[in-house]
């Protein structure tokens, strides 16, 4: 059964505790000094329960991490994921404002004049007195309200919309492909750190065999049963195995780091994992991999949804001559109005507008060239993808049977070593071979254990190409 080491459980506790009682919680702290004692115990049950649930979501359940929760913690967390969401938002967006035409607009209209000249026709009545008339008013205000409605511009519009939806389609198709690429990585790094750190606990059990001999050596040396080379030997293997410790260590260091990134651990954090290698062969044949792969490949979705795109493009150019009809009513209150220039008169206006294009600069031609262009090139792409879909499969299916053959050999070879290092301390014990000898059936023995450890890998590693060569979703 799997536990948790005491420190991986002392930094949970500290990571609840820094949660606690974080700079972002001291308004918090700082008012429940002042209210009663029940409200501040609330408070702080509340606090506490908002940071474990954090901290729940943060660690899984269970101990180490699975393939399947690292998978799911990078698919979740990994900043390139958002920024595919955030296109495919984007993209949402843009559908929406393609879709604005033809829904009604409304604006509003207030305005302010001062006219400074006002002319006027100037008269006199019997008697004496005189008077004008105006033409118009020194200080005139306006309020209206314009609605406009397209009615139609012959599917144009329609066409417009269409191409932003498949431009939506494609930025969902992109975040797949993103989440696809990022599965398979975490895969082959949580398994590349599970070789690594298997060799390590190889190259550790060596490196304790080559100890022992040499102190046994040492004593048979010193008793002088046996000759200085035979120390020297079991010395100089014993420096190469500390060295391939050495750099099996650094290598592990490195792919830990790159799946510390992946989950979005700092460097130097705990990384516990649970998993073996599994070198389960696929069920499906290679001629229905291949069929799959053409069908379901991230890559050959977004070639196709670049060549709809372009399709509905060549469409909407095509359409780009085609009139517009509109109508618009505008209503308002408006002073400065023959012959009550002083009273405020509502008024309506409503009307009809066709608009024909005639000469556009050759700009519709443009975009119907521009729009056939994308067509073969999505069209070249495609080809270019099934050729490579097709070698894909098929190379993941060689690397897969050559794996399978050289783990069914390595078993035979570990057995045999096994046989033969039995035999080797028989016979060393018996002083009929010298320590030389029983060193090269001790490092015949480890180097068929690390084989055979280094084609599960490679069994493990083949599956997953075949999936991702079949357009198969990241899993375990």
């Amino acid at each position: 059964m799997l536990t948790v080491p005491a420190e991986l459980r002392c930094l949970q506790f500290r990571m609840i505790r820094g949660l606690i009682i974080s700079p972002r919680m001291n308004h918090v702290t700082s008012r429940t000094v002042r209210i009663p004692g029940r409200a501040a115990v609330s408070g702080a049950l509340v606090a506490f329960a908002v940071a474990a649930s954090a901290w729940a979501e943060a660690t899984p359940r269970g101990g180490p991490l699975t393939l399947a929760q690292t998978i799911d913690t990078v698919l979740a967390r990994y900043p390139s994921i958002e920024a595919a969401r955030d296109a495919v938002d984007a993209a949402r967006a843009r559908t929406m404002q393609s879709n604005a035409d033809r829904l009604p607009q409304v604006s509003g209209h207030a305005g302010y004049t001062y006219d400074s000249l006002r002319p006027y026709v100037a008269f006199s009545f019997p008697g004496g007195s005189n008077g004008a008339i105006y033409e118009n008013i020194q200080n005139s205000y306006a309020l209206s309200v314009t609605a406009r409605q397209l009615l139609t511009d012959f599917g144009r519009t329609d066409k417009i919309v269409d191409m932003a939806r498949s431009g939506q389609i494609t930025a969902q198709d992109a975040l797949e492909a993103t989440k696809n690429q990022l599965g398979y990585q975490a895969i082959q790094s949580f398994y590349s750190v599970l070789l690594l750190r298997n060799s390590a606990d190889v190259a550790r059990e060596e490196i304790a065999s080559l100890e022992e001999a040499l102190s046994i050596a040492e004593k048979k040396f010193r008793a002088g049963n046996v000759t200085k080379f035979d120390v020297l030997t079991t010395q100089v293997r014993l420096s190469s195995a500390q060295n391939h410790l050495t750099d099996t260590l650094a290598s592990l260091e490195k792919q830990e780091n790159g799946l510390r990134q992946l989950l979005g651990r700092p460097l130097g954090s705990a990384l516990e994992i649970a998993g073996d290698f599994d070198a389960e062969a696929p069920v499906i044949a290679e001629t229905v991999a291949i069929a799959d792969g053409l069908l379901n490949r991230p890559e050959m979705k977004l070639a196709r949804d670049d060549e709809q795109t372009a399709r509905l493009k060549h469409d909407a150019a095509d359409l780009g001559s085609r009139p517009t009809l509109a109508a618009q009513v505008t209503g308002g209150l408006e002073d400065g109005v023959v012959p009550n220039l002083y009273d405020n008169r509502g008024y309506v206006i409503a009307g009809l507008s066709l608009d024909v294009p005639i000469f556009t600069g050759k700009r519709i031609t443009g975009d119907r060239m521009e729009a056939d262009a994308g067509v073969r090139s999505a069209q070249a792409r495609e080809r270019e993808l099934s050729d490579t879909i097709t070698t894909d499969v098929a190379n993941a299916y060689s690397d897969l049977n050559a794996a399978k053959a050289r783990l069914a050999s390595s078993e035979t070879i570990v057995a045999q070593a096994k046989e033969a290092m039995a035999l080797a301390k028989t016979r060393y014990a018996n002083g009929v071979i010298t320590n030389y000898e029983l060193l090269d059936a001790q490092s015949s023995l480890r180097s068929a254990e690390l084989s055979r450890l280094q084609a599960r890998y490679d069994c493990v590693l083949a599956r997953q190409a075949v999936s991702r060569a079949a357009g198969v979703a990241p899993q375990p």
